[in-house]
């Protein structure tokens, strides 16, 4: 019996690190708020447009053709205009988490794979890039300081997955007081619906939905 005690236990206490480790990756995070008065300028930030995500099954193939196309051209604008261009790449790190997305999501974005990098079609020639393990991209310290240090303080987001990622990146910049645009031409979402819900809240968050064109 207390084999099997032992056993119960070990399995309460796995799907208890898992909840909280899912928990973890999808809350955004809070950091102190950003003075803008000293942070006039805007990056383009293009969020886990990897090849491994990219290429996951569920996409219609029109729409993920007019985000990459529209991407692309939100970065020849940002050129144009001087604006620094920002690649988020998200990695899975650890054993544990590259088991459970082995499970779960066939290890696309573990440390290792072969579809790490961002999607060629890009063409993507970032000034900066930075790796995060959660959903928000102000988990990077790196990421955040890079801002600071370019006095940046307006966001302009696209990507992938609107419901996830980049909403959770939206929030972290909405929490720290960050001026936040997000280009839905330029984004992706498995989950249209969702995505539009999403969008309202961000906007009722203070988030703009508009691109560099608008």
């Amino acid at each position: 019996m207390s084999v099997l005690w032992i056993i119960v236990a070990g399995i309460v206490i796995a799907v208890l690190y898992i909840l909280i480790e899912i928990r973890r990756i999808g809350t955004p995070t809070t950091g102190p708020a950003i003075d803008l008065a000293v942070r006039p300028k805007t990056a383009l930030v293009v969020i886990d447009m990897q090849t491994d995500f990219t290429s996951a099954p569920g996409w219609d193939a029109a729409e993920l053709d007019a985000a990459i196309s529209n991407i692309r051209d939100s970065v020849k604008q940002a050129r144009e205009d001087r604006m620094p261009v920002i690649a988020i790449r998200h990695v899975f790190k650890g054993k544990l988490a590259n088991l459970l997305n082995g499970w779960f999501n066939q290890g696309r974005g573990n440390e290792g794979s072969a579809g790490i990098e961002t999607d060629p079609r890009l063409g993507l020639n970032a000034d900066t890039e930075f790796v995060k393990t959660v959903g928000d991209a102000f988990s990077s310290t790196a990421f955040e300081q890079f801002l600071e240090d370019n006095q940046i303080g307006t966001l302009i987001l696209t990507g992938l997955d609107g419901c996830h990622c980049v909403n959770k990146t939206a929030q972290g910049a909405l929490n720290r007081g960050y001026r936040v645009h997000i280009d839905p031409t330029a984004v992706l979402a498995a989950n249209p619906a969702h995505w539009a819900k999403v969008k309202e809240k961000l906007e009722v968050k203070g988030a703009e939905l508009r691109g560099l064109s608008a």
